[in-house]
């Protein structure tokens, strides 16, 4: 991986990304691997040593970091630092538990993170997954956990956003959200089908879906003017068609669902030929 520093960031925030001591250990993947879509996670593999990254694209890495920090001066140490492996149908995995607590049986992981985070009515599926399969490791480790949850540092917290959003913005800088969690079953049945499914990437390259590629829908637009008339976007082009033809003076404009992950978030996106051919480029 070569780092950048595009926009001059000081020296000193640049080491700190520079000298992150991340490593999957002696594991073949990592808890956070799995859970990449596995066409990210393969092209990240085969093109590691070309791969370019901002400073300014990993400091969410570094904001993570921090709450390691916060654990430290806690005195909560009895997880973090540490690393555990476990073995699924000869595929070894591994998690840090660099965020995470564990006392009378919950199992806590911290989360610096944005205020959109935690206004879902439910929590992340990513989060969900993640803090089921660290528990299994735990479990495998002889370490029983009896219920999860996150501990989330809002760093963009507004109060007058808390104030005029009462009912779906966060009303604290801190949030604790309960994570719902699997059977063991469930969750052994999960982290097979995620390592199989990486594995096959390695044969042949699977294309990302819609969820993975955080895909929004396409659209057509009936417009007068330079504005959509009201109720004028719609999803299927026959009922955009049909409203055009009751409105005077418009015009129908298609407008192409953007893939969030792809545009704006994966780093393998310049040697992926799927998201090359969604721009036609290819």
């Amino acid at each position: 991986m070569n780092l950048t520093n595009k926009n001059n960031f000081p020296e000193a925030l640049v080491k700190a990304i520079a000298n992150d001591s991340y490593s999957k250990g002696d594991a073949h993947y990592s808890i956070t691997q799995l859970l990449k879509p596995p066409r990210q996670a393969r092209l990240a593999e085969i093109h590691k040593d070309e791969l370019t990254e901002d400073v300014e694209d990993r400091l969410w890495a570094l904001y993570g970091q921090i709450v390691h920090s916060i654990l430290e001066r806690a005195n909560e140490k009895d997880l973090v630092e540490k690393r555990y492996f476990a073995e699924f149908d000869g595929i070894r995995i591994s998690g840090a538990i660099d965020s995470l607590v564990l006392k009378d049986g919950v199992l806590s992981d911290w989360k610096f993170s944005t205020a959109w985070s935690f206004k879902q009515s439910e929590p992340k599926a990513d989060w969900i997954a993640q803090l089921n399969m660290q528990a299994e490791l735990l479990r495998q480790n002889g370490i029983e956990v009896e219920r999860l949850q996150i501990i989330g540092l809002i760093r963009d917290w507004q109060i007058r956003d808390a104030k005029n959003n009462p009912d779906s913005y966060p009303q604290s800088q801190v949030v604790i959200q309960n994570i719902p969690m699997w059977s063991q079953e469930q969750t052994q049945s999960f982290i097979k089908m995620r390592i199989a499914l990486h594995e096959a990437s390695k044969a042949e390259l699977p294309e990302c879906s819609t969820e993975e590629r955080w895909a929004k829908p396409d659209v057509w637009a009936v417009m007068r003017g330079a504005r959509a008339i009201p109720g004028g976007i719609q999803y299927s082009k026959k009922v955009a068609e049909e409203l055009l033809s009751k409105t005077a003076g418009a015009r129908i404009e298609f407008r192409s669902g953007e893939s969030t992950n792809c545009e704006l978030y994966c780093r393998v996106a310049d040697y992926c030929d799927q998201f090359k051919k969604m721009k036609g480029d290819l």
